[in-house]
């Protein structure tokens, strides 16, 4: 279970992230709100955290446990409606269903508050007078997740059978049977605690029926887990080509760019307030490509006049580069700064530069080629 918990908090860091950059995608909420509430329910039954909060108050651990589970299928639910009805029918249906959950919800924290110590430690275990309260509780919580699964189920099903995508078709087919898992989980569930009021707890029936539903459970929790990751692990695995090659490409651009800067030192971008990502390697790839292309620019009245030359070799564009940066810094020494002179040579560009990609790998090349491993520029900046 250490193992389940801790994909759980994983899953919900990258929803989180995701979250980050899409504040206002309403599935996007519910799904990581469900993620941390079934993280949270499995992380208070820890035992280093589980003593602190039995420390707080006896059998805090055990309700949290409860709540958390049925806002994490609640959420899911939410998850389901939002994406089969428009924003004002899903609005209006999940403003019932929310109703209904926190009703329960509420009379489980009142049955809990009212319940001896021994029953509030343990509901499950409860004994002698206390056999009614913990049954009670047990019960409450059991009809707020029957309520959330049994709605989500038709949902997941429709759902499955529309997506074209086939990673999604999947995915949404083992929530479905996940969520069909944990209906009967829960009724056998709810059934071994009315078995256990009914017939005693020492009848052979209630464990026979909570081994069952722990088998049931095995299957429901960590498969929900599966189907809900799936599409996540997916994006990052199609995403993960294109950042290698977006981050080899940045690491190459690096001697230019720093070059550049050293000889424009004014040629740094103005960061804007709110700047989304300015971590993001496909951002920062972008920035030192446009600051290399500034300082190119910039370069345009130090560039040797070389009419035999070949304008598409990268190797001559990368040797006029070179030289216009000895004369910059020559002229920066003098005194005799060719700011505003004359463009006597064309700027370096490639032949084939009709997008940004293009651009960048393009300016990579003439990175490498400029700073070549064994060329006096490698050793320069």
């Amino acid at each position: 279970m250490l193992v389940f918990t801790l994909l759980l908090w994983t899953t919900t860091a990258v929803k989180a992230f995701q979250l980050f950059r899409a504040p206002d995608d309403p599935l996007l909420r519910t799904v990581t709100g469900g993620l941390a509430s079934a993280a949270l329910a499995f992380t208070v039954g820890r035992a280093p955290i589980e003593a602190g909060l039995n420390a707080i108050k006896v059998g805090l651990p055990s309700l949290l446990q409860n709540v958390g589970m049925n806002l994490a299928f609640l959420a899911l639910l939410a998850f389901f409606v939002y994406s089969s009805h428009g924003h004002g029918t899903a609005h209006r249906e999940m403003r019932w269903h929310r109703a209904i959950v926190f009703a329960l919800l509420m009379l489980l924290c009142f049955i809990w508050l009212t319940a001896p110590t021994a029953v509030q430690a343990s509901p499950r275990n409860a004994a002698g007078d206390g056999v009614m309260h913990g049954a009670l509780f047990q019960l409450c919580s059991v009809s707020g997740l029957l309520y959330s699964l049994i709605a989500s189920v038709p949902h997941a099903v429709r759902r499955a059978r529309r997506v074209q995508q086939r990673h999604l078709r999947i995915a949404l087919r083992i929530v479905a049977i996940s969520l069909s898992a944990a209906v009967a989980a829960n009724l056998l569930s709810a059934s071994s605690t009315a078995a256990g009021v009914l017939l005693g707890p020492e009848n052979e029936v209630v464990p026979q029926l909570r081994r069952v539903y722990l088998g049931f459970i095995v299957v429901a929790i960590p498969g929900l887990a599966v189907g809900l990751a799936l599409p996540i692990l997916v994006s990052m695995a199609a995403a993960a080509p294109l950042w290698w090659r977006h981050w080899q490409e940045y690491r190459a651009l690096g001697p230019l760019w720093k070059r550049v800067h050293q000889a424009f030192p004014g040629v740094t971008l103005r960061r804007p307030i709110g700047a989304v990502r300015p971590w993001s390697i496909h951002a920062r790839r972008y920035r030192r490509a446009c600051e290399i292309r500034d300082g190119l620019l910039m370069l345009a009245p130090y560039y040797p006049v070389r009419p035999d030359a070949a304008a598409s070799a990268v190797d001559v564009h990368a040797a006029n580069v070179e030289e216009a940066f000895r004369a910059r810094e020559e002229a920066r020494h003098d005194g005799s700064e060719a700011v505003g002179g004359p463009v006597n040579a064309p700027i370096p560009q490639g032949e084939h530069t009709a997008s940004l990609d293009d651009d960048v790998r393009w300016l990579t090349q003439l990175s490498k080629a400029i700073f070549r491993p064994g060329t006096k520029s490698a050793v320069q900046p």
